[in-house]
């Protein structure tokens, strides 16, 4: 019995990500900054003064996760931490000047890496590959909404 052309590719996802955040973090480490802390500033610059459940959501990592990364950020004088008003139990996050600073410094990185593994792909593939990978996640999502109920 043949294989279906779509055995694998969880695994082919996960390591692509995993090597991928490995390549970031390399890039990343002479700035003191990890790639989990990119995600939440980038989400801060798009959208200063998201709540911790916003981030939560949008970096796609559990409460706790998010919450030792804003500790680690509000250290390093990056962002900063004021009780919400609509809702006295969560706090909102902001980015400091030393935060916009850090993210100005980083930028280039991800801009340069995403060109440099797509070397050699021609545009049309790229473009292809995004199509096909932002299809694919329309389709977990209807899947995990189907198996929710």
């Amino acid at each position: 019995m043949s294989k279906h052309p779509s055995e694998k590719l969880a695994v082919i996802f996960y390591r692509v990500n995993r090597n991928y955040q490995y390549l970031m973090a390399l890039h990343l480490k002479p700035f003191h900054i990890t790639p989990e802390q990119w995600n939440v500033l980038k989400h801060l610059q798009e959208q200063d003064g998201l709540t911790q459940k916003d981030l939560t959501y949008m970096a796609d990592k559990d409460k706790t996760t998010v919450t030792r990364i804003i500790e680690n950020l509000v250290e390093r004088g990056a962002v900063t931490k004021s009780v919400n008003s609509e809702d006295r139990r969560s706090y909102r996050i902001y980015l400091t000047d030393t935060g916009k600073e850090i993210i100005r410094q980083v930028q280039p990185i991800p801009d340069r890496l995403n060109r440099e593994v797509c070397r050699g792909m021609p545009v049309e593939q790229i473009i292809q590959l995004k199509q096909t990978l932002d299809l694919l996640q329309e389709q977990i999502r209807f899947e995990i909404e189907q198996f929710n109920g």
